[in-house]
């Protein structure tokens, strides 16, 4: 129902798309190869690699023991920085800030992670994730009180809780399986304030959806194709017309 449809103003903090490689990719902690980096730069101009510590612990005997290894973190990003790539011998991901389509999204990481499965064909993707983070913020006299912009379903915790119970945080945490695809739904009233009472009017719809499961990464686009699907479908059963009027529901021009 609502495949056609998007919205001109969302309230969309981040969209993360990433994937885990199954085995570290050694050759990306000296350069990332010409055709590669083509593909990446298309979308993402703006060339910034660091070297981060990886922190690691391990028990020896009735001693632990700490220790710090460097690995290179090929960061990329946009003119406006409003989107960033990241690419590291242990995974690589896309951050957007700014949200206008996900076809947009798909495109450009699909770009990405072709170039990437040419230049190393024996890869494989231990975990693939979807996550969109969704932060309505608005002006409304009673902050705990949602129910005419989100499903009142989801707001039965609220209804538990009267006002001699002064609430400083109110968040649920979902797990959901849709075959090989698990879907993480957190919402409610994370608080800035916290430990504060809450004051600001916030709520967030928070979606993750992922594959835990070994695969090729020219399968990863599909499954971004599936978790995309099952986040749209969740969050649309989580909202009131009303916010969608206040997102300017428009039909996608064909």
């Amino acid at each position: 129902m609502y495949a056609d449809v998007c919205y001109q103003k969302s309230f969309l903090k981040q969209v993360i798309a990433r994937i885990d490689f199954a085995t570290p990719i050694s050759q990306l902690e000296k350069a990332v190869p010409t055709k590669l980096l083509n593909a990446i730069v298309k979308n993402f101009p703006i060339v910034e690699p660091a070297d981060m510590l990886m922190q690691e612990v391990a028990l020896e005997g009735n001693s632990i023991k700490h220790s710090q290894t460097a690995t290179k973190h090929w960061n990329y990003y946009s003119k406006d920085r409003e989107r960033q790539l990241t690419l590291a011998p242990q995974h690589v991901f896309v951050v957007y800030t700014t949200y206008k389509k996900y076809e947009e999204i798909r495109d450009q990481f699909s770009a990405v992670i072709d170039a990437l499965a040419k230049a190393f064909p024996e890869t494989k993707s231990a975990r693939f994730g979807l996550r969109y983070v969704n932060q309505i913020d608005l002006a409304i006299d009673d902050p705990t009180n949602w129910d005419q912009y989100v499903d009142k379903d989801l707001l039965s915790p609220r209804k538990f809780f009267g006002e001699e119970d002064p609430i400083t945080r109110l968040i649920t945490v979902v797990e959901l399986k849709y075959d090989d695809m698990a879907v993480v739904f957190q919402f409610g009233m994370p608080n800035p304030d916290h430990p504060a009472q809450i004051r600001r009017p916030l709520f967030v719809l928070d979606l993750d959806a992922s594959i835990l499961q070994a695969h090729d990464l020219t399968e990863a686009i599909g499954y971004m194709d599936e978790g995309h699907s099952k986040i749209q479908e969740v969050f649309e059963r989580s909202i009131t017309e009303k916010l969608r009027e206040k997102m300017n529901v428009k039909p996608i021009q064909q």
